[in-house]
């Protein structure tokens, strides 16, 4: 029979653990079932699945028919195997893998969590871990964050935006979600405007952990008319109407011109919320300019503002109105 990875995870040593409840054994027989379950437990967190399994056959030696603790045993025993084999060949990825779709099938907390640190342990002895991925969601800071380990996260997603073959949308918006469960709220919605820039394709609004950003979301929804298939890159527009994203800043190689913009609208291949998102930008900086060469220029961009985007440019002065 292959035998399960002894980890050091930080718990104490199952001897040990196991020594101290089989002492509360001897004392308070009466509680033996609830005993012996945390000794089961203490072994799995240990990584010592057969010990665990040993437990559960005393177990049911004084009840065989408990159908809790048969299937305990049949949960734990489905992973022996597996675990044995990740134990020899940690840098099997196939092998990672596997168990990493499997986690959530696992009703065991102790052993979820030890298949967890398991995981996260052997991708940390390869070569730039971080930069590791398999879709839809093979990566350590996926990992990481089931772990609550949410700083750690934010930092491995951050260094596999080196990666070119994952796309950057998804990973800015996983660190958004790390910074947010994090309680850096600030730094999640500066993430999260840079992923819905990027690449709003890959960026699965429904799973996003950021609250404000989902209710941002779902308001848009609300206000169209009729759903947008690109609402994600419209998050941007939609949120400095709404005061949660600031508008863009100027820069060299920008467009500084309502005939530049004009120009990259005849070329936009139909994806024009990020160019509106830097047109809202212009606009406004050169409507606060108030100088008499600008007045010309914001009847031109806004012009272009209402043409490519009636709804929300009417959006855009009624904010702007307000203000007034």
């Amino acid at each position: 029979m292959p035998t399960a990875p002894h980890l050091t995870l930080g718990f104490l040593a199952p001897a040990i653990c196991a020594k101290y409840f089989r002492m509360q054994l001897s004392l308070f027989e009466d509680n033996r079932t609830a005993i012996l379950l945390n000794i089961a437990e203490e072994y799995l967190r240990s990584g010592d699945l057969p010990e665990a399994l040993a437990v559960y056959d005393e177990l049911l030696s004084d009840t065989p028919g408990d159908r809790t603790v048969i299937a305990l045993r049949e949960q734990v025993d489905s992973w022996l195997r597996p675990l044995s084999a990740i134990a020899a060949d940690p840098a099997d990825l196939t092998l990672l893998q596997t168990a990493w779709e499997r986690l959530d099938s696992i009703s065991v907390p102790a052993l979820h969590a030890m298949v967890l640190e398991l995981l996260i342990e052997a991708l940390d002895t390869l070569p730039d871990p971080a930069l590791i991925f398999t879709p839809p969601d093979f990566h350590l800071g996926q990992m990481l964050l089931r772990a609550r380990r949410f700083r750690e996260a934010a930092d491995a997603f951050q260094t596999a935006l080196a990666n070119p073959r994952i796309p950057k949308g998804m990973l800015l918006a996983w660190r958004s979600d790390a910074l947010t469960l994090a309680g850096e709220d600030a730094r999640a919605l500066t993430c999260c405007l840079a992923a819905l820039l990027e690449d709003p394709a890959s960026v699965d609004l429904a799973s996003l952990r950021n609250r404000t950003v989902r209710e941002l979301a779902a308001s848009l929804d609300e206000a169209l008319e009729e759903p947008i298939e690109d609402r994600a890159a419209w998050l941007p527009v939609w949120g400095w109407l709404h005061d949660v994203f600031p508008l863009p800043p100027a820069g060299i190689g920008k467009p500084s011109t309502a005939a530049e913009f004009q120009s990259l609208l005849a070329n936009a291949d139909g994806k024009v919320a990020g160019i509106w998102y830097e047109m809202l930008g212009y606009a406004e900086r050169v409507r606060t300019a108030r100088t008499p060469a600008g007045f010309q220029e914001v009847a031109a961009i806004r012009r272009l503002m209402k043409q490519s985007n009636g709804f929300f440019f009417a959006c855009y002065l009624q904010k702007i109105n307000a203000r007034n």
